[in-house]
């Protein structure tokens, strides 16, 4: 089996991620968190690593970093297995402590920094239990919607702000910022200009999708499960990367077609409903918008942040509530349907066009 391609880039954001062996806990007591947290805070000083995110789930954890030398895997076997051979010391075991190899995809944009930051925040909500595990995240997908009532919306952000192993609590002004972890970076691409305006906004673009139930992840967007960020960032990589015959594999998925472009998206709406697209979004009432907004995020490979750069007046979370209307209008209006199917046909056959 070919070794994932590692892709170390001095200056480049990377999310990272391992698992414990055998789905076992990776931490089993707060002591080993905090002997967690302790390495981590070690990584800018031993390996230039800036770290601007985290969340240290029950048997895996999520960091967001950034690099100032080409040396990430140097950086993450030492704090996995510093952590590793400590856990073993500490609970009498012996053996692997992670599965395998840790997992990293590089970020090519400030965009997509920010949205990794998000996801990374978020995951201590993604479970079934809030009506935000996988199963319900497919269901929206499909046009089926939970009920969400006020009481659930208060719940999800009650467990998001009581989880106490997460870069969450100082983006959120509970806790006061460790020396290791920066901040400055996410909470200015959010907007405003005070502190206290960069924390509002980073709290509404975190916890506006816990608000809709709809959270999108940064995941289906992926190149070749490697990279996150625009097609010219993709073909400027290709130079790059360098692999050797056990890698090709992984190289060659760098080559897979990019996201369906805005404007071939907005010429493939305007064929199905025989109309120009400004006469669409002139039109009272009309769907198309937003059915357009909704197909190129789910299969034309767009991020809804990169969507709303193309629908000026548009916001984030306005986006998010265009969509679950959406959703909750396409269960009576056939007409609605038969759109969304025939632009997702038509996004297909671009893809398979490309590649």
């Amino acid at each position: 089996m070919a070794r994932p391609l590692r892709v170390d880039i001095a200056g480049a954001w990377y999310h990272v991620t391992s698992r414990a062996n055998r789905r076992e806990a990776l931490f089993r007591s707060d002591e080993d968190r905090k002997g967690f947290l302790a390495r981590v805070a070690e990584l800018e000083e031993r390996f230039g690593v800036e770290i601007h995110a985290f969340v240290l789930m029950s048997n895996h954890y999520h960091l967001l970093l950034k690099l100032r030398s080409a040396n990430l895997s140097r950086a993450i076997q030492w704090l996995n297995l510093s952590y590793g051979v400590r856990f073993n010391w500490n609970h009498r075991t012996c053996g692997h402590v992670f599965q395998g190899r840790f997992r990293s995809v590089l970020i090519g944009d400030e965009a997509g920094v920010v949205e990794v930051a998000r996801y990374v925040h978020l995951n201590p909500v993604r479970v079934a239990r809030l009506g935000l595990g996988k199963h319900d995240q497919r269901s929206s997908r499909t046009a089926k919607r939970q009920d969400i009532t006020r009481d659930l919306v208060e719940e999800r952000l009650q467990v998001l702000r009581d989880f106490p192993w997460s870069s969450w609590q100082v983006y959120s002004g509970a806790e006061k910022a460790p020396k290791w972890l920066r901040t400055e970076l996410i909470a200015v691409a959010c907007g405003g200009t005070s502190k206290a305006q960069q924390r509002k906004a980073v709290r509404e673009f975190t916890e506006g999708p816990i608000r809709e139930g709809f959270l999108e992840s940064p995941w289906d967007r992926l190149v070749g499960g490697l990279v996150l960020g625009s097609s010219e960032f993709v073909e400027g990589l290709k130079t790059r990367i360098k692999g050797d015959r056990t890698q090709q594999s992984a190289s060659r998925r760098l080559q897979r077609p990019q996201a369906v472009s805005w404007d071939r998206m907005v010429a493939l709406a305007e064929g199905i409903r025989g109309r120009a697209w400004q006469e669409l979004l002139d039109a009272h009432g009309d769907w198309t918008r937003d059915a357009v907004l909704s197909v190129s995020v789910r299969e034309g490979g767009m991020r809804l942040t990169e969507v709303t750069h193309h629908l000026p007046g548009l916001s984030y979370n306005a986006a998010a509530q265009a969509l679950r209307r959406l959703r909750e209008r396409a269960k009576s209006d056939k007409a609605l349907t038969q759109f969304i199917h025939q632009l997702a046909e038509g996004v297909a056959s671009e893809k398979a066009t490309c590649h």
